[in-house]
C-alpha cells in the first residue's frame, strides 16, 4: 500500500509539473500574442498619426497660402488707394498753384 501511495504521489507530482509547464507555455504564447497585437496597434497608431500630421500640415499650408493671397490683394488695394490720394494731392497742389499764378498775374 505504501508503494501504491508513493507511486500515486509521484504520478501526481509528475502531472502537476506537466500542468505547470503547460500553463507556463500557454502563458508565454498569450503574452507573445498580446505583444504582437500591441506592436501592430502601435504601428497603426504611428501610421494614423503621420497621416494626421500630413493632413494638418497641408491644411496649415493652404491656410497660409490663402492668407498670403488675401494680404497681397489687400496690399495691392492699399497701393491703389495711395496712388489715387497722391494724384488727388498733386491735382490740388496744381490747382492752388494755378490760382496763385492767376492772382499774381491779375495784380
Amino acid at each position: 500500500m505504501k508503494e501504491d501511495i508513493l507511486a500515486l504521489l509521484l504520478q501526481s507530482e509528475k502531472e502537476y509539473r506537466s500542468a505547470v509547464k503547460t500553463a507556463v507555455a500557454d502563458g508565454e504564447k498569450y503574452v507573445a500574442g498580446r505583444r504582437k497585437e500591441q506592436e501592430s496597434q502601435v504601428s497603426r497608431l504611428k501610421t494614423d498619426f503621420r497621416a494626421y500630421e500630413e493632413s494638418e500640415s497641408e491644411n496649415l499650408e493652404q491656410t497660409l497660402l490663402d492668407e498670403s493671397g488675401s494680404m497681397e490683394r489687400e496690399a495691392a488695394g492699399l497701393k491703389m488707394k495711395m496712388k489715387q490720394r497722391q494724384e488727388e494731392k498733386a491735382e490740388l497742389i496744381s490747382l492752388r498753384l494755378k490760382e496763385e499764378v492767376l492772382s499774381l498775374l491779375c495784380r
